[in-house]
């Protein structure tokens, strides 16, 4: 069969992030604290920038107006964010370009934290569009432990791939650094540690496997009558997990850049009457405006061409800059709106009346994506009546209880931390017998979910909590 070239029109659909829609994205993932501190460092490089004084004045909206006709005139993409942002681009940073450099020295000076370090890990894999979406999103659900603490299939259900894939790209971020990151339990955390480095001696492995409780009770005996080994051998291999394995592998890591200050709520919730206000935090947020000045510069017809050119590429900067804050500032009050009324029984009574909440309800309930709704509860915080809490803290599963609508998992959690607060310090239940008081009480749920919720609270096991 003969070979030959030829063209061949094709016609295909891609997804293209833009410069405008990058920037987007960063902005609305930044919690009130990070906000500020981009709005402060983009007032520092971007000349046209300054804060507005009289919020009200209906020159700036005449100002607005102008700059929509601007940007309609000068459509460029500007090619800078491309090099700025990315953690959204598949680009790789070349060490002998410049613009690269600058980039790893921006992102260098900045506080190291867990999330960051594993990003970066994860866009050094080469991985697929989707294998990276499957990655941030358990990256996104790792505690400041290190723990996985959202089930594979809810993570498939949430991204609508299988869980085989999302198996996958767990079991590769369990071997970056730290090993033994994204385990979703201690027996899990140990064993990749293991698979990693390797044990000094074989029987470690089904020590880890079927006997950690024993070890933790120093039942050296029973260890070794099971594994036909002798006490000392057990004695050495508590001695290696002890000093040589890390049983919370994020814990030498900032859980994010801002671990050392003071929290800032996002959104505040104010109950007045019987209904709830949700407002944004303005708090030391600088209200900007692109100064008319450099407008009438602009259009000066005497105005040098790479003054010009300077001004037109600083100006629809500056423009993009302020109206995905004003975007961010809609999306995250729609949001805090919605769950605020859906979980007006929390507000009122607490914790205990929490109800279930997924991504995909406030998602389908408001028209927008999963993601959107991923970045604007992640690392937000918001400030109820009963407390300040991370806008995740809303979401959990359902758990079915006979004769009434689904409980959330949050309710059921402090169901459980309430009835060992209420058990026989020399009697302590164990999860077996809180799994039938919750039966008695029509909360359909096995023993091992009782477990599962009990080390998700760092609550210790009945024989650990026998005094």
């Amino acid at each position: 069969m003969a070979l030959s070239l030829k063209l061949q029109p094709k016609l295909t659909q891609q997804l293209v992030l833009t410069p405008q829609l990058q920037l987007s994205i960063k902005i609305l993932q930044l919690n009130h604290l990070e906000l500020t501190d981009v709005i402060s460092q983009e007032l520092q490089e971007n000349p046209v920038l300054e804060i507005k004084d009289n919020l009200n004045g209906k020159a700036e909206n005449e100002t607005d107006f102008e700059f929509e006709k601007f940007l309609d005139n000068y459509s460029k993409i500007n090619e800078e964010y491309f090099e700025k942002e990315r953690f959204y681009s598949q680009k790789d940073l070349n060490e002998d370009d410049e613009e690269s450099s600058n980039i790893l020295d921006i992102y260098s000076a900045k506080r190291s934290n867990l999330y960051d370090h594993l990003l970066w890990q994860l866009n050094l894999e080469k991985l697929t569009d989707e294998e990276i979406r499957i990655g941030e999103e358990i990256i996104g659900n790792i505690d400041s432990d290190g723990y996985l603490r959202v089930d594979i299939k809810d993570i498939s259900e949430s991204l609508n791939t299988s869980e085989d894939n999302v198996y996958a790209v767990l079991k590769k971020i369990q071997k970056f650094d730290p090993v033994g990151i994204a385990s979703r339990n201690l027996k899990e955390c140990l064993l990749n540690q293991i698979e990693v480095y390797g044990a000094p001696t074989p029987y470690i492995i089904p020590i880890i496997e079927n006997h950690l409780e024993d070890l933790a009770k120093k039942s050296f005996k029973k260890i070794s009558k099971e594994l036909n080994i002798t006490e000392e051998e057990v004695k050495l291999a508590l001695d290696f997990i002890s000093n040589h394995l890390n049983p919370k592998p994020g814990s030498g890591y900032e859980f994010s850049e801002y671990e050392n200050q003071s929290v800032q709520p996002d959104v505040y919730v104010i109950k007045r009457g019987d209904d709830y206000d949700v407002v944004l935090n303005f708090d030391e947020m600088p209200f900007l405006r692109i100064n008319r000045s450099y407008e009438r510069m602009l259009k000066d017809k005497n105005c040098d061409p790479q003054v010009k050119s300077y001004l037109q590429e600083k100006i629809k900067s500056a423009y993009w800059f302020i109206k995905s804050i004003q975007q961010r500032g809609s999306t995250i009050l729609t949001v805090a709106k919605e769950i605020v009324e859906r979980q007006k029984e929390f507000l009122d009574k607490g914790p205990s009346y929490m109800k279930p909440l997924t991504l995909k309800d406030i998602a389908y309930s408001l028209n927008l994506h999963e993601s959107t709704i991923s970045r604007v509860t992640s690392n937000k915080y918001i400030m109820t009546p009963q407390g300040l809490f991370e806008m995740k803290y809303f979401f959990s599963g359902g758990i079915r209880k006979i004769g009434v609508e689904d409980v959330s998992t949050t309710s059921v959690k402090e169901l459980i931390k309430d009835i060992i607060n209420q058990e026989s310090p020399n009697k302590p239940l164990s999860d077996q017998e809180i799994s039938d008081i919750l039966k008695s009480k029509g909360y359909c749920i096995a023993r091992r979910t009782v477990t599962k919720y009990r080390e998700s609270m760092g609550i210790l096991s009945s024989s650990m909590r026998k005094k």
